[in-house]
């Protein structure tokens, strides 16, 4: 502001205060204010606004405003005491000393809002939730970075459960010099093989190979995997009549010698990696080395994934670690080492698993709280037209090279998708990227067919901001800060852990790659995956309804339930019921999958968004402990009962349904976004009728003031919020 007079610039337009000779002044009012364009020379009274002009009106004024706190120049004021030329102007007028201070607490109103940190310090906080109702919480626009992100998951499940075909082990014997099958089928070409020789007769003639007690398949006998007679007239033998031979042999007991070269029954299987590498006999536990590096690769994956997915954002961790992930995909299978091949995936994992964490974060935090449990069942659905989809290509290829190559193809077509996907709204305000998340709100609205006020402008709550810089970012660390946070944490853990080990722990049995597979899983080995798969789809839509009693009680449910099924088919098996075994197998199956579905919701809902990305993926990362411990613990049938796998598979998921009656109800509850709202948002009810009581909510009640200020360390400001802000 400036006054006019002598040393007021001559023509200038920008003239917001004009003051008599006296010094008093006659009208407060910018040429660009938002009552009107055209000046006024003499307005009959003070004006008087309820809305503050424009930041760039404000911002335009000239610095050789000489006003002080109150508005009035410092030259016409002394000590608070008015001049006599302005005592006689008021009176002259009619104005009363009251119209001048009020006009002046307008300026100083309008003052405030000159720089955009001054702005964010007067505006009324509204969370992203309420951002969502405006927009719609599961819409077009959703629906659409529904389907992008379904078309990357897709590949991402091929690559994870094509261990089930890769690691495949099938029949195997001794390469014996002399009585093999290539040495056979050489005999028979040039007609020099005995009669009634088959090869499946000489597996069954104990000619080359005894029969022994095999554990993979009950104890039941089975021709020598391991070892062979050792003899020198094999060839002999084959140029004899098959009866002929049988007496031959009848009464020699030759020394058994352990095999240097291996032949597999190619029936199921082509080629895995356990024919390429011999993965047998003493080799055996290697098998689930491959387990093992695919969960360490997940354990880095979820903590890179979630670093980078929080510090960068949600795109940019999808799209990088999707690249790197495809191009591992296309390298495995030209591994020539078996130490290489763990190597390649377990690089394939890490990228895995950082893109598939980022993607479902991103997915859940644009969907509203309403939907947000349906959607976030849904997510799950193309894993399982992954794991379905993948025995039809496992069949028609019967090779795991192929398959791998299939997957690292649909891999590298959905990342050309993924580049249309949008950043997360709620992480770029977190971030203060408010012209970002505005564009892309816009957006959202455009497809949602829903409008936003043309003067909606987004903004970061200034305390967070302060916040943030006396405590730099928050990380996983903070996970553990209060007691509250790291007793939830812990439980947190134990549930993935448990799922993980479960879940897979039945993948590798069922796959046909263990004791209880073979026992109880008869059948064509393609379609009995698929059907693994395939029920995990209807088992998505049932979490959708299973989640309105509560995340507790469905947690608690399928968890539970999951431990009791399998407890019920291993009992079954004993009984040889085998068919009746399958179906509570397959039932046990379908509960841990709802299990998974409904924790992965669970947890993005226990924690703040600050950290959201980070807490998810430091869970999933340790739930990897569990999937590589399901790989040895399956493959114990090998040398224990074939039930014992099983009574561990189900004591671990009834222990962790009996540990989620510690942990806080999330249903229907807005998504927390900084560390105090995680830690205030409810308090767990452990009473037992509250969590599975029938007709009974999950109940809890809001923390104390005085709790608050205990279980909050950090003293983080209550809420990172953005505001509406009307000009």
């Amino acid at each position: 502001m400036h006054q006019a007079g002598d040393d007021a610039p001559q023509g200038s337009s920008d003239v917001v205060r004009v003051s008599t000779a006296l010094g008093v002044p006659i009208f407060v009012r910018s040429e660009n204010d938002l009552v009107s364009s055209e000046p006024e020379s003499h307005p009959s009274s003070a004006l008087i606004y309820s809305e503050p002009a424009q930041l760039d009106d404000i911002s335009n004024m000239p610095s050789t405003v000489g006003l002080n706190d109150s508005g009035i120049s410092v030259t016409d004021r002394k000590k608070g005491s008015k001049s006599s030329a302005q005592r006689k102007y008021s009176d002259r007028y009619g104005r009363s000393n009251s119209e001048h201070e009020i006009a002046a607490q307008h300026i100083k109103v309008q003052r405030q809002y000159l720089t955009p940190a001054s702005r964010r310090r007067h505006l009324t906080d509204v969370d992203f939730e309420g951002i969502l109702k405006i927009i719609g919480g599961c819409n077009k626009w959703q629906l659409i970075i529904y389907l992008l992100i379904s078309a990357q998951q897709v590949p991402h499940a091929m690559f994870n459960l094509s261990v089930v075909y890769m690691m495949y082990q099938p029949d195997h014997w001794c390469k014996v010099d002399g009585f093999s099958r290539h040495d056979m089928e050489q005999m028979q070409q040039n007609s020099q093989l005995g009669a009634n020789w088959t090869w499946e007769r000489a597996l069954e003639s104990k000619i080359a190979f005894p029969f022994v007690a095999n554990q993979q398949r009950g104890g039941q006998e089975w021709h020598e995997q391991c070892r062979y007679n050792d003899r020198s007239d094999y060839r002999e033998l084959l140029r004899m009549n098959y009866s002929d031979a049988l007496l031959a042999v009848n009464n020699t007991k030759p020394e058994l010698v352990l095999c240097k070269e291996w032949e597999y029954d190619d029936s199921v299987m082509n080629d895995t990696v356990v024919t390429r590498w011999h993965r047998v006999c003493d080799d055996n536990w290697s098998r689930a080395h491959v387990h093992l590096s695919y969960s360490l690769g997940y354990v880095l994956g979820c903590m890179l994934g979630g670093f980078i997915s929080d510090r960068y954002g949600r795109k940019p961790a999808i799209y990088g670690f999707g690249i790197l992930s495809s191009i591992f995909g296309f390298l495995l299978p030209f591994a020539k080492e078996f130490e290489v091949f763990l190597l390649v995936r377990f690089l394939g994992a890490v990228c895995n698993e950082a893109a598939d964490l980022a993607a479902y974060v991103l997915c859940m935090e644009v969907t509203g709280v309403k939907y947000r449990s349906m959607v976030g069942s849904l997510l799950q659905a193309p894993w399982a037209c992954g794991y379905a989809f993948l025995a039809l290509v496992a069949y028609m290829t019967k090779s795991w090279h192929t398959i791998q190559v299939i997957s690292a193809v649909l891999h590298t077509a959905s990342m050309i998708l993924v580049h249309f996907l949008p950043e997360s709204p709620r992480w770029l305000i977190v971030m203060n990227r408010v012209t970002e998340a505005e564009n892309i709100i816009r957006s959202a609205c455009h497809y949602n067919k829903s409008s936003l006020p043309s003067d909606l402008e987004l903004v970061k709550h200034a305390e967070q901001k302060r916040w943030v810089k006396r405590n730099e970012r928050p990380h996983f660390l903070h996970m553990f800060k209060s007691h509250t946070l790291r007793q939830r944490t812990l439980i947190v853990f134990y549930l993935w852990i448990a799922t993980a080990l479960v879940y897979y722990g039945l993948v590798i049995a069922l796959s046909d790659q263990s004791a209880p597979g073979r026992s109880l899983f008869v059948g064509n080995f393609f379609l009995n995956n698929a059907i693994a798969g395939a029920i995990e789809l209807p088992t998505l839509f049932g979490c959708v309804y299973l989640l309105q009693l509560g995340r507790k009680r469905s947690q608690m449910i399928t968890l539970i339930g999951a431990g009791l099924l399998i407890g019920i088919a291993m009992f079954v098996s004993t009984k040889h019921y085998t068919t009746l075994a399958l179906i509570f197998m397959l039932a046990g199956k379908v509960c841990i999958q709802s299990a998974f579905n409904i924790l992965y919701i669970f947890t993005l809902e226990l924690y703040p968004t600050v950290i959201r990305n980070s807490a998810v993926g430091l869970s999933s990362m340790v739930a990897r402990m569990g999937a590589g411990a399901s790989g040895y613990i399956a493959i114990l049938s090998d040398v224990t009962l074939p039930i014992v796998p099983m009574i561990i598979f189900s004591v671990f998921s009834l222990v962790a349904g009996v540990f989620v009656l510690f942990l806080p109800e999330t249903q229907d509850q807005p998504l927390p976004d900084t560390l105090q709202d995680a830690v205030t948002i409810l308090k767990p009810d452990k009473s037992y009728t509250a969590c599975v009581g029938f007709g009974t909510g999950a109940k809890s009640s809001f923390a104390t003031p005085v709790d608050r200020e205990e279980e909050d360390p950090t003293r983080m400001p209550p809420s990172n919020k953005i505001g509406f802000q009307g000009r």
